[in-house]
């Protein structure tokens, strides 16, 4: 499984290089990848040190609670918290994504 960390951008160094932050950890990463130009104060999630994109600090919040979440169901077998930080799967369990919902019924080629 893969998954990309939200980080906050603290510097940009170049057109394609920013310094990011999580939990008191800094790193380096390349943002030539991301469609959205990135600044200082700037949510990303970042995959292999490579800025993915930029979101919102409400989304930023909503993945750092999942990955807590997860973190602590792996160090302790129970995950306190698990309707809230995965309540927007919670809430559309059974549903495709809207973008596969579109191709229902519809034949491939």
């Amino acid at each position: 499984m893969c998954i990309a960390i939200p980080m906050k951008v603290s510097e940009v160094l170049s057109p394609t290089e920013a310094l990011v932050e999580r939990n008191g950890m800094t790193r380096e990463v390349d943002t030539s990848f991301s469609d959205d130009e990135v600044a200082a104060g700037d949510h990303v999630l970042v995959f292999r040190n490579t800025v993915l994109r930029t979101i919102d600090a409400e989304e930023a919040e909503q993945v750092e609670r999942a990955l807590v979440c997860v973190e602590s169901a792996m160090r302790t077998d129970e995950a306190s918290g698990v309707d809230d930080a995965f309540g927007d799967i919670i809430a559309n369990t059974g549903r495709l994504p809207e973008h596969l919902q579109k191709l229902v019924g519809r034949k491939q080629s």
